[in-house]
């Protein structure tokens, strides 16, 4: 099975005052901590406006696809008809700004949609409350096409039962909003780097 991973890269970061896709987290952007996050398995592809991802992307081999619109449906719409080609069974909506989803996550996301016969969404939560990323069954790809102005993907979740949610640890759903943001996701990542070297010393 063919899954595709669409990173959002297109927001204009107004609450954080710059392009926060080029923001600084331990040393490496923003978007570069998202593209790595994602495990192998997917087919990803950084949906974007701006040129400064794109090289981003070209340096770390990532396809990309750059689009002039400025809202959040021309981003989905532009992601998804990259993948048209590709054979996508489902395709998971990852925010560019949210680098700490874990790789258990993504798995137990891939998981449900299994057991769920690929053909319902499923969405990453904590303590049962939804939020993303998202993994929408190709059932839905058209639905998705249509989507225009401000909406996302998630406007045509509403009123659905059939969504399953994953629970994950909340600090896989911090994103980078604002310079606080940034702040908590760089000392988080430094913390752990931290802990890490120490264990890897130990175990020497």
């Amino acid at each position: 099975m063919k899954l595709g991973c669409v990173i959002m890269a297109s927001g204009e970061g107004k609450r954080f005052g710059s392009n926060k896709m080029l923001a600084d987290i331990y040393g490496e952007s923003l978007i570069a901590r998202t593209i790595d996050s994602v495990p192998r398995g997917f087919d990803v592809v950084v949906s974007t406006r701006w040129p400064e991802v794109v090289q981003i992307c070209e340096d770390k081999h990532c396809p990309c696809v750059l689009h002039d619109g400025t809202l959040r449906s021309e981003s989905v719409r532009a992601g998804l008809a990259w993948g048209a080609d590709h054979g996508w069974k489902g395709c998971l909506f990852l925010p560019g700004d949210q680098p700490l989803v874990s790789s258990d996550s993504f798995k137990a996301m891939v998981r449900a949609f299994d057991e769920r016969g690929r053909k319902h969404p499923v969405r990453l939560a904590c303590n049962g409350e939804p939020s993303s990323p998202v993994l929408f069954p190709a059932q839905l790809f058209d639905a998705l096409m249509l989507l225009e102005g401000k909406d996302g993907g998630g406007s045509i979740l509403k009123g659905r039962v059939d969504v399953a949610l994953v629970e994950a640890r909340a600090y896989e759903l911090w994103d980078v909003d604002t310079a606080k943001g940034q702040r908590r996701i760089t000392e988080h990542i430094a913390a752990c780097s931290y802990f890490d070297r120490v264990a890897n010393c130990m175990n020497r």
